[in-house]
Order: structure tokens, then sequence, then C-alpha cells
């Protein structure tokens, strides 16, 4: 981790919230870019997305692999911390993977796993790899995106009892990219529900521009969270998810997590794409690595 990245860990949510205004604010996804060719979904996805902005793909990953995935995460978020560079709950492994800690847990009285927020740059590691290119994930990105495709942001996510969820948001907002839209495909790999902080949505909130933010006033929020508050979530509702489940959703999709009041942990593995024409418009993010999955239609080559 250089100085320039340790200085920006110096920045609030408040300045945050600031730049993100100034940069990103009022953008909008043109109707033509909303999606490439939705006949290749099963239809009532096609629906969904067109309507709601998401759509939910049932057991495509067997839950041993998910169990598999938890225990590569927290393997490489202790690597991360003993074998890598620190700063205030950052973590740069040696393998370019960043293992962030909750805020609200940054002593040692923790267990790593009770402290593991998110880890960053996962994408072109095994077991997370082969699940970039899933044929179904594959063909659903092709319907929405077209035929040339790359993802590039990976995240896996650890709730844990007791852990605050993430306010209203829209994933856009953090991207300063030229083409819009980017998809999201969130992979429940434990079950996810109300109690354990499992993701709420606004249905059709895709269409909305990327709305001004405010920072999350909760004291030890992480950095990062950015709060919609100039809409009207009435029609909100949780996405209820079991090991194995796929949510995939437009990235100006409102969308929040719930705190976990449970006493189990939620997990996650999220994977964000893009058109691989898409340019960066502005300071390049660490946890950014354009890694083409799709070319011409067919599987990119991903080594």
């Amino acid at each position: 981790m250089d100085a320039a990245e340790a200085d920006g860990l110096e920045l609030s949510n408040a300045d945050a919230a600031a730049a993100m205004n100034q940069l990103q604010a009022g953008r909008i996804c043109p109707p033509e870019a909303q999606s490439h060719d939705l006949s290749l979904l099963p239809p009532e996805a096609a629906r969904s997305w067109s309507a709601h902005g998401y759509f939910v793909l049932k057991g495509l990953v067997p839950a041993a692999t998910c169990a598999a995935m938890t225990a590569a995460s927290l393997d490489l978020f202790a690597r991360a911390e003993t074998g890598g560079q620190s700063f205030k709950g950052h973590h740069l492994g040696p393998d370019g993977v960043i293992a962030v800690e909750e805020a609200a847990r940054l002593d040692a009285r923790h267990a790593a796993e009770q402290r593991m927020s998110k880890l960053f740059n996962i994408h072109r590691l095994s077991p997370f790899r082969a699940f970039a290119s899933h044929p179904a994930i594959l063909k659903a990105l092709h319907a929405i995106l077209g035929p040339d495709v790359s993802c590039f942001n990976s995240q896996y996510i650890f709730k844990n009892p007791g852990v605050w969820g993430q306010p209203w948001h829209q994933d856009s907002l953090y991207y300063l990219f030229d083409l819009m839209p980017q998809v999201g495909v969130w992979l429940a790999t434990t079950r996810a529900t109300v109690e354990n902080g499992c993701l709420f949505v606004a249905p059709g909130s895709h269409v909305e521009p990327i709305h001004p933010v405010v920072p999350d006033a909760r004291p030890g929020a992480n950095f990062g969270y950015l709060e919609v508050v100039d809409y009207d979530y009435a029609n909100a509702v949780p996405v209820l998810m079991e090991p194995g489940d796929v949510l995939v959703f437009h990235s100006f999709l409102l969308h929040k997590s719930n705190d976990n009041v449970s006493d189990e942990r939620r997990s996650a593995l999220v994977f964000h794409y893009a058109r691989s024409a898409t340019e960066i418009t502005g300071p390049k993010s660490a946890t950014i690595d354009f890694m083409p999955v799709l070319a011409e239609g067919r599987p990119a080559r991903t080594d």
C-alpha cells in the first residue's frame, strides 16, 4: 500500500460524498443501453430485468463450492493481514488482494473471521475465477451487456452477527466509467435472510439517474458508506436467498442490506461486469481490474 493509498484512507465519508456528488450525481443510463438481447434470457428473467432491474438464478452453485469459497476467503484475509502491508484495517496482500476489516472492530480482541468485512481483487484467483465465467452468468451478461464483457471488480463480503448493513445506494455511483450500466452478480454463499442482513431492493429504480448521496451518519460506519435519501422506498422488497442462488442486478438499482441481528454469518461473492470497451474517466481505484470473460459472444480466456 503506497503513500497515496494511505492518504486516501484519511478521507471521511463526508469527503467521499462531496466528491461523488460532483462527479456522478445526475448521470443516466441511456434507454438503448439498458439491455442488448433479452431473448437470450428465460422469459421471466427478461421481464424482471426490464421492469424491476434484477432477477435471481436459483441453485446455480453447489453448496460445497460456496463453502470452499468461504474457506479460501478466510485464508486470503489471514495472509493479507500477516504477510502484506497494512494501514488502519486495510491490508494489501502479496497476491494483490485487498482485505478490509469492519471499522467498528479494529482491535485484536476479535478473531480474524469476526473482523473481516470485504476482500477485493479475487476474480483472477481460484476458486473464484471459475464462477466469473459460469455459462449461465455469461449468457445473462451477453443478454444485458452484449458480446464483449469484462469482470472489473470482485468482492467477498462477510456480514458477521452484530455487523451493520450498508445504506441505500447505487453501485454506479462508485464507478467512474464512460459506458453505462454495469451489472452486479451476487452469489449467496450462505443463506440470506432478513435477520442476517439480506439485500433489499427498490424494484424499478434502475431507470433513475444516479442520485446525490449523504454520508452514513452512524459513528464508526465503514469508509465509502454513502446513502441515497431522496427516494421513496415504500415498494422495497427483501431478496431472500439460499446458498448457491445468484442475484443479477442493474448498477443503477437502489439497494441496501440489513443489519445482521442473527447469530449466523451472511456471506456472498460479488462480481461486477462492464462492456469491455469501457474507459475509466477518473482516478483508477486499486480495486478495478478488467478481466475479459466474453469476446465476440464466446467465453474469453482468463489466464
